[in-house]
């Protein structure tokens, strides 16, 4: 079951307003479906159930440019007062079509292997590839950690360490989760959703702002006001 695009759920969504990010201007925003229509072929039968693929279209309210997904539906049929056939859609799963998902990447502040085992998870995410994408994002704090200088016997105790090394009890408790994901997807092969990867390299990302991009934006506003001092300093010709 996705969360995303709410409220699609119910009868036929054609022209109705959904929330959402538009993969275009990346926004927050609201979205009309434009076109909504099952695909023929799709149909698989289950006991009063079928369950079928639709392709939808929608429009971003903000910048009025459209998207493509395929929508995998339960659809229930129910008999109204009158005879008429009502059907309802239950959403199982949102594959996005159009654009296509663009992988995501770590600041350049990031070292280096951190940002190349990051990207590689984020090509699998953008794939669709859930469970090595968890894996990947595990591996990239695993990365991290090391190279802040945290020790332990396992990955649980070095993540736990990066408190004593000046973390904050926010971006310890995000590595957990990245942990948690990354072995259940790699022991048990539990499938976590679209949203539920998302979020947790969202949590790497800011951990990156946090731990590398700030210190480095702030480093760098130090350099430029002490040259600003020693040029005020330099005697006027």
């Amino acid at each position: 079951m996705t969360n995303r695009f709410a409220k699609l759920d119910g009868s036929n969504p054609l022209r109705l307003t959904v929330a959402g990010e538009c993969p275009h201007c990346v926004r927050h925003t609201t979205l009309t479906v434009r076109s909504h229509s099952k695909l023929s072929g799709s149909f698989r039968e289950r006991t009063d159930l079928k369950i079928v693929r639709c392709l939808m279209t929608l429009c971003c309210d903000w910048c009025t440019k459209e998207s493509a997904y395929l929508r995998l539906v339960d659809v229930k049929t129910t008999m109204e007062a009158g005879g008429e056939i009502r059907e309802s859609y239950t959403t199982i799963d949102i594959d996005q079509v159009w654009p296509g998902r663009t992988p995501r990447e770590l600041a350049p502040e990031a070292p280096e292997t951190v940002r190349e085992v990051f990207a590689e998870a984020a090509l699998a995410e953008a794939a669709g590839a859930f469970r090595l994408a968890g894996i990947g994002y595990r591996a990239a704090v695993e990365q991290i950690v090391k190279e802040r200088g945290a020790v332990g016997k396992n990955l649980y105790e070095r993540i736990t360490g990066l408190k004593n090394l000046g973390a904050t009890e926010e971006i310890v408790d995000a590595f957990h989760e990245a942990r948690f994901v990354g072995n259940d997807s790699a022991h048990d092969a539990l499938a976590y959703s679209v949203e539920e990867i998302a979020d947790i390299a969202e949590l790497i990302d800011e951990a990156v702002l946090v731990l590398y991009v700030q210190p480095a934006q702030r480093a760098k506003m130090a350099a430029q006001r002490a040259a600003r001092r020693t040029a005020a300093k330099q005697p006027t010709p």
